[in-house]
């Protein structure tokens, strides 16, 4: 299981890009949408949520703020990872489920070391 935390400035977009990436784990084969939990929030949420998250997954328009999500998601020991405006504007909900695997296995081994 790989909970998702998506983090933006209101939530609006990051519910959309949710709601995408939902979509390509229940038309996958491989992916049961029941391992990959996900929830869209404010970044003013963050430090009372992320414990729960495996991934943050942060909106582009928070680029700005990505060092401090960044910071706060090091300090957990969890993954963060600022996605492409071009991705996001697309909604291109695979390649974003694609980038959370990739930085929660990344974590993962950092973790263990």
């Amino acid at each position: 299981m790989m909970k998702i935390l998506l983090v933006c400035a209101g939530g609006f977009s990051t519910t959309m890009m949710m709601g995408a990436m939902k979509k390509v784990v229940e038309n996958s084969a491989k992916l049961d949408i029941k391992d990959f939990p996900m929830e869209a929030i404010g970044v003013d949420r963050l430090e009372q949520t992320i414990d729960q998250y495996d991934v943050v997954l942060v909106g582009p328009q928070l680029s700005h703020k990505y060092d401090y999500i960044k910071s706060v998601a090091d300090k957990q020991k969890k993954a963060a990872v600022l996605l492409n405006p071009d991705v996001y504007g697309e909604m291109d909900g695979g390649t974003v489920i694609k980038q959370a695997i990739i930085a929660y296995k990344k974590q993962q081994l950092a973790n263990n070391q």
